[in-house]
């Protein structure tokens, strides 16, 4: 990851910050749109730029895992003493792609929240955003610099052409390690539970905190009236042009003139792609996740009528790179 951030240019993101402006940032996961996470007007600019629904909430990044129990209130918690025991067990995740949702301390601004009572935290990895969030000194809440629904931005250019001057200030910290957005698990309840798959899996969770913990809701489960995290609205991650997963294709099927293909190994397509991006020769997970966005923003620039995209097992990094396809390929 490059670290080739001026640090005056880190001191000015961190000056716009305390003004209440805008500021894109990377981290090891996605580019995030960052406002000072306590002053209620900054976080409703996030809202405004990326017309984001209001009750969608936001995660909030800190630089340690002091600030993690300064902005949540643990003592509100199910059972503070469980809860510390577990955020403990998690620490040596930190920094790195996870984010926590706790309940909501009293510096957070309520809109960071969608109206809800929790938060999510986490400690991003990139060391410009470790740089940024030691220079600003405060939480600041930061979801993907892009327009709802659309595919996350991995590079400061996606953001660039996304938000364009919406934004006050985009730190370039080169291409995203990860590529997918952090895991996000919520330990509001006795039984902890991983609302958004990530590349810190299911099973890693499980293993780092000794006790059960409950995977993502299915699409034919109930899901919550009021959202606790961010990447559960059943349409996300979307480009303009139309997605279809691979599998869903039928023998013989009559696709449009114009089709692109996203490949992640040995698939081959048996229709005529106009353009094809193929992610990985290997079937690599870690390498598909990385290029995944990516990708599907240069097709979606290809005045294509359909993407067709490949798919891989659930399972591990698998889970979150289909939970992002399948939100894609919606209608």
């Amino acid at each position: 990851m490059s670290t080739n951030v001026d640090k005056t240019e880190i001191q000015r993101a961190a000056a716009l910050l305390a003004e209440g402006k805008l500021v894109a940032f990377p981290t090891e996961t996605v580019y995030g749109l960052g406002a000072d996470a306590r002053q209620q007007p900054a976080v409703a600019r996030i809202y405004e730029a990326k017309g984001r629904p209001s009750n969608n909430p936001l995660i909030v990044h800190v630089a340690t895992i002091e600030e993690v129990y300064r902005y949540a209130d643990i003592g509100a918690s199910w059972n503070p003493t469980v809860v510390t025991e577990w955020l403990h067990k998690l620490t040596p995740l930190w920094p790195g792609p996870l984010s926590v949702i706790l309940p909501r301390g009293k510096e957070i601004a309520e809109n960071v929240s969608g109206g809800g009572p929790s938060v999510a935290l986490r400690i991003p990895r990139h060391p410009v955003a470790l740089e940024l969030l030691k220079a600003f000194k405060g939480p600041i809440a930061a979801p993907s610099a892009n327009p709802s629904m659309y595919v996350s931005p991995t590079t400061a250019q996606h953001v660039r052409d996304s938000l364009g001057n919406k934004v006050d200030c985009i730190l370039d910290g080169g291409p995203c390690e990860v590529g997918l957005e952090s895991t996000v698990l919520s330990l509001l309840t006795a039984t902890p539970r991983v609302l958004r798959p990530g590349a810190i899996t299911l099973d890693i969770i499980r293993h780092t905190l000794g006790c059960t913990v409950d995977g993502p809701l299915s699409s034919g489960e109930p899901q919550p009236a009021d959202l606790l995290s961010p990447g559960l609205l059943a349409k996300h991650y979307s480009p303009r042009t139309k997605v279809r997963l691979r599998t869903t294709l039928t023998q013989g099927e009559r696709l449009p003139e114009k089709t692109g293909a996203l490949i992640f190994s040995d698939w081959r397509p048996d229709f005529p792609a106009t353009e094809t991006r193929v992610l990985s020769t290997r079937g690599d997970l870690e390498e598909i996740a990385a290029q995944l966005f990516g990708a599907l923003r240069e097709l979606d620039q290809a005045q294509l009528d359909l993407i067709v995209v490949d798919t891989c097992e659930p399972i591990g990094l698998g889970e979150a790179i289909m939970d992002r396809l399948v939100r894609a390929s919606r209608q």
